[in-house]
């Protein structure tokens, strides 16, 4: 009698832990189900990263090719010079000389000067009846205060190699010297050569 109460219990407690075992499987499955599901997340931010990078590349790529189209725009400046020289007169200076025609005609001129050398240079205007007539210092240099009065028509500002610059005066009929005047003593540049004498008719 007594081991037959007893085999209901045995059966209820058997069962008891039957379903507490199934529920230990259950929350492991649910558990090692989690883990992926963690694991994966990362895995999305690091494709958008990705894809952020490719647009930087895209954006860098596109910034690039404005910046070779600047070039030509630059490359056109000198084109326009070139333009303007058409009707101009184009003047070319170097160590120590200025290149440029010798007889012009009255009236309004416009210089474009470039230096083409290695040092700074200047471009001047003067009316003279040539360089060695106007008044000189030791070395050469031209004595401007010593000028007639409207004699020095004009003057650029001082060119670095390789610029250009337009300067456009009047020009009544006679002489005139296109000159560097430039520097102090031996070392003027007007002393070293580089002017010239010009007529205007």
């Amino acid at each position: 009698m007594i081991s037959r109460r007893l085999l209901p219990i045995g059966l209820a407690a058997g069962l008891a832990l039957a379903a507490c075992g199934g529920s230990s499987d259950s929350e492991g499955e649910a558990a090692d189900t989690l883990a992926p599901t963690t694991t994966e997340q990362p895995a999305e931010p690091t494709e958008d990263f990705t894809q952020v990078d490719e647009d930087e590349e895209t954006t860098t790529t596109e910034a690039d090719q404005p910046a070779a189209t600047a070039a030509p725009a630059t490359t056109v400046a000198p084109g326009g010079g070139d333009e303007a020289a058409e009707g101009d007169v184009a003047v070319s200076m170097v160590e120590w000389s200025i290149d440029a025609p010798t007889e012009y005609s009255a009236g309004e001129v416009t210089f474009v000067a470039t230096n083409n050398g290695n040092f700074p240079h200047e471009f001047a205007v003067v009316r003279g009846d040539g360089y060695e007539s106007l008044p000189l210092a030791d070395g050469g240099a031209i004595i401007e205060d010593e000028l007639p009065a409207g004699a020095l028509l004009d003057r650029t500002e001082r060119m670095g190699a390789g610029s250009t610059q337009s300067l456009t005066v009047t020009m009544e009929p006679g002489n005139y010297v296109l000159v560097c005047n430039l520097g102090a003593g031996a070392n003027n540049h007007a002393g070293q050569g580089q002017v010239l004498d010009i007529t205007v008719s």
